[in-house]
């Protein structure tokens, strides 16, 4: 006597179909980030080194090739080192921010009721539009009329010229970026304080170190992986100042930056081919940070 068995092929092709659907949900997911990535970076990216070597004017369809005379002409180009000078000032603002980021954070590091509204108010800044705080902040350093100046003449002090002033220019963006980007820091900065155990610090203290000596030779080792994090991030985060520097501008464009000369000469002269040369060289400066800044992170964590 032969036994009838019932076949569970539909089953098996049902729950292939169900994983076969997980695998590829991730990816559907993501796709628009990636075409969005695509669009607007990856490909204007690539399409920037052969454009480079060209006298593309953006204005008419035609290209000439002119060989390296674009990359001969930054380096004769007063106003392309005065824009890579700029830049190099605003690097103090990498260390500056970083301490301001700490101490907020060491502050805002204590269970006390209340402690999450004043950690959202400092985060605030991060999450506003650079655009509209900066159109805000210009008016603050107006002076003559500025909420800044009307707070010096409050205590006596004579008035700054800030933003309006080419020797202020750079000192006025370094404050508004470090308010706008302290909060950054001061959340990184806290999730390192927060993993930091209780029962270390508890040992030290019942060794006898004081509460400075805990902090030089306890919290601040243990923070090195924070302190890396932000100094690469915000190194990169200088080579790409504009919106900033856009709004706020100094006379004689003492607040210019190299995107801003770059924004210049592709978009308001139509110079796109010397543009694109300038775009593949801070590329390059960036790259080479970069790499070094991997160099030590790597050494550092070994």
């Amino acid at each position: 006597m032969q036994l009838k068995t019932t076949s569970n092929t539909p089953f098996k092709k049902q729950k292939k179909s169900k994983v076969n659907t997980m695998k590829i949900a991730p990816y559907i997911f993501i796709a628009p980030a990636v075409i969005y990535l695509l669009i607007v970076t990856i490909i204007p990216a690539i399409m920037a080194l052969p454009i480079s070597f060209t006298d593309w004017s953006a204005l008419t369809p035609k290209m000439h090739c002119v060989g390296f005379n674009n990359y001969r002409r930054l380096l004769q180009d007063s106003e392309f080192i005065k824009s890579l000078i700029t830049m190099a000032k605003f690097f103090i603002f990498v260390p500056i921010n970083m301490v301001v980021g700490l101490l907020m954070a060491l502050l805002l590091n204590n269970k006390i009721k209340g402690m999450v509204f004043f950690r959202i108010l400092f985060y605030s800044p991060v999450i506003t539009s650079t655009i509209a705080a900066a159109i805000l902040f210009d008016w603050f350093y107006q002076p003559s009329f500025g909420l800044f100046n009307s707070i010096l003449s409050l205590f006596g002090f004579e008035g700054i010229g800030w933003i309006s002033d080419a020797n202020t220019a750079v000192m006025s963006v370094l404050i508004f970026k470090v308010w706008k980007g302290c909060g950054a820091a001061m959340l990184i900065y806290l999730a390192g304080l927060q993993d930091i155990s209780d029962q270390v610090l508890e040992a030290a203290t019942i060794d006898g170190a004081n509460k400075w000596q805990i902090f030089k030779k306890i919290t601040l080792p243990l923070l090195r992986p924070a302190h890396l994090y932000l100094f690469i991030t915000e190194v990169i985060g200088v080579f790409m100042i504009f919106q900033e520097t856009y709004i706020l501008q100094g006379p004689l464009k003492s607040t210019n930056t190299v995107v801003n000369y770059i924004y210049d000469k592709g978009f308001m002269s139509s110079e796109m081919g010397y543009a694109s040369a300038m775009s593949f060289v801070l590329f390059i400066i960036v790259l080479i940070i970069t790499i070094i800044q991997y160099k030590i992170m790597k050494i550092d964590i070994e």
